[in-house]
């Protein structure tokens, strides 16, 4: 069964981020996180899931510097559906030029035009939204238009999905061959059942092919855990093993809708770290090259 929205009200993000040990190696790359800003110069959409957050990309750069990361993939956050004026507006002014990407949300009246001015400001992957309560999920012909265009610019295709997606969409996502295909958060699979669940093996199955790709984090958010997080380690452990050259991690900073205690993001470092046993070449190739090789970072 999928996840309901949790109605709130929602915790907000711990300010006093620590460095996490050991320290990241040199490098590290947060490949999601979200930001936002004035609502009177960047208004959310008319249906936004959620308001705003006090969590700008000053806060962001903030956040990382603490953390020990040095690059960052801002995924323009749901609730400001395809307007990318802000995401345009920091890519383009960020201090070091290229020290960020970004992800954005393609609809079908996106122009070629915006999306050659955002490949320029540094996006090269397109979110697809098919959690249901973010009320952002494409119809078939919406999501092949978008892998269409995806393969013709390059790009790659990030899953927003929770476990039961992936199933009910299993043989789209299966047809698409020439798209890089991340999927996000472990897949939000359900821990209580087990690695054998379908949609474990459907992902273990996908990550044998060289286009799908894993982003090994949130495992807090699905944890049945409020500290710890012991039931997230196996899950991770099996999909980084599956694919160790093509995972990436990210914190998804500032941890929208949460409503458990609020851990500090070194924490999920820590959680990271867990998943390969300490393994120093591993959390290298997580933080480091493997998402250095998939966003273009130098």
């Amino acid at each position: 069964m999928a996840r309901p929205r949790h109605p709130g009200p929602y915790n907000d993000w711990v300010r006093d981020t620590r460095l996490p040990d050991p320290a990241p190696p040199e490098g590290s790359i947060d490949c999601q996180f979200h930001i936002y800003d004035d609502p009177a110069r960047f208004p959310a959409r008319k249906d936004a899931p959620y308001p705003p957050l006090d969590a700008t990309f000053a806060h962001a750069c903030e956040m990382h510097a603490k953390l020990g990361f040095r690059h960052g993939v801002i995924v323009h956050s749901a609730i400001y559906g395809s307007d990318h004026s802000m995401l345009l507006h920091v890519l383009n002014n960020q201090p070091i030029p290229g020290q960020y990407k970004g992800t954005a949300n393609l609809a079908d009246d996106t122009s070629d035009a915006e999306i050659a001015e955002l490949t320029k400001a540094g996006v090269n992957a397109a979110r697809i939204n098919f959690v249901k309560y973010l009320t952002m999920t494409p119809g078939k012909k919406s999501v092949t238009y978008v892998f269409d265009r995806l393969k013709e610019i390059g790009w790659h295709a990030r899953l927003h999905v929770v476990a039961e997606d992936l199933l009910e969409h299993a043989d789209l996502l299966k047809s698409i061959k020439d798209v890089p295909m991340l999927i996000e958060h472990l897949g939000h699979v359900e821990y209580e059942g087990g690695l054998d669940q379908p949609a474990c093996r459907f992902i273990i199955d996908m990550l044998k092919h060289e286009n799908w790709w894993m982003m090994a984090s949130n495992g807090n958010r699905d944890s049945a855990m409020d500290a710890g997080w012991d039931d997230a380690v196996p899950f991770g452990a099996a999909f980084i093993a599956a694919a160790p050259d093509r995972t990436v991690w990210g914190t998804d900073w500032p941890h929208p809708m949460w409503h458990k205690p609020m851990m500090n993001d070194a924490d999920e470092v820590d959680l990271l770290y867990r998943y390969v046993d300490y393994d120093a070449d591993m959390i290298r190739r997580v933080l480091v090259d493997n998402p250095r090789r998939l966003y273009g970072f130098v």
